[in-house]
């Protein structure tokens, strides 16, 4: 029994797997990662050359501009054919046609005015300063000018006047429609009242200006 028991308490030698050491864990080596790479700087694109201007045509000077501001106003006449008179004016065709010439003449007539006040005010005379008296030229210049705005508001009236017999409504008060009357037509063909009314007007005005 005691050799039985020896025998089993001998170790029994260590297998040969255990003995065998553990298998090293290989740590893949990481290749250091490289710097990206810059890109050269490209160059800024060129600004792109500005359009060539185109040439600006010449500005009229102030006398042309002011001719021109009439001409515009200043309306085409109607054909003598084309003319008439309300029928409650009680105008015959000799009468209105009288009429019409004379509105005809008269419009030249302040076209040809306005013209000669507005070069007269913008001379362009080369005069040395110490041969003219500049406050008179600036006074004779400011009175021009309100000759020439007069002119402006007449032809404006007497254009009102032709469209009138291009419409047939001439010769009748604007303010009663009742007939203006040959006589005063033919001192002022383009007047918008009658002899009465007018003076109306005036009066009301006067009392408005106390």
């Amino acid at each position: 029994m005691a050799k039985a028991q020896k025998s089993t308490d001998k170790k029994s030698p260590p297998s040969k797997s255990s003995t065998k050491e553990a298998p090293k864990k290989v740590v893949a080596k990481t290749s250091r990662s490289e710097p990206p790479k810059r890109e050269a700087a490209k160059p800024a694109p060129k600004a792109a050359a500005p359009a060539p201007k185109a040439a600006e045509a010449p500005r009229p000077s102030a006398k042309e501009a002011a001719k021109e501001t009439v001409r515009s106003l200043a309306k085409p006449n109607p054909e003598l054919g084309q003319v008439r008179a309300h029928p409650d004016a009680k105008l015959t065709k000799t009468e209105i046609t009288s009429l019409f010439q004379k509105l005809v003449d008269e419009k030249n007539r302040v076209l040809g005015n306005f013209e000669r006040h507005v070069d007269d005010a913008l001379s362009d005379e080369d005069i040395l300063a110490d041969e003219i008296d500049i406050a008179q030229r600036s006074t004779d210049q400011a009175w021009l000018f309100r000759m020439a705005d007069k002119d402006r508001k007449l032809l404006i009236e007497i254009d009102a006047a032709l469209e009138k017999m291009k419409t047939g409504e001439y010769g009748l008060c604007e303010g009663t429609d009742e007939p203006i009357g040959f006589k005063r037509l033919e001192l002022r063909p383009w007047t918008r009242y009658s002899v009465a009314y007018k003076e109306m007007l005036e009066r009301e005005k006067a009392q408005q200006a106390r």
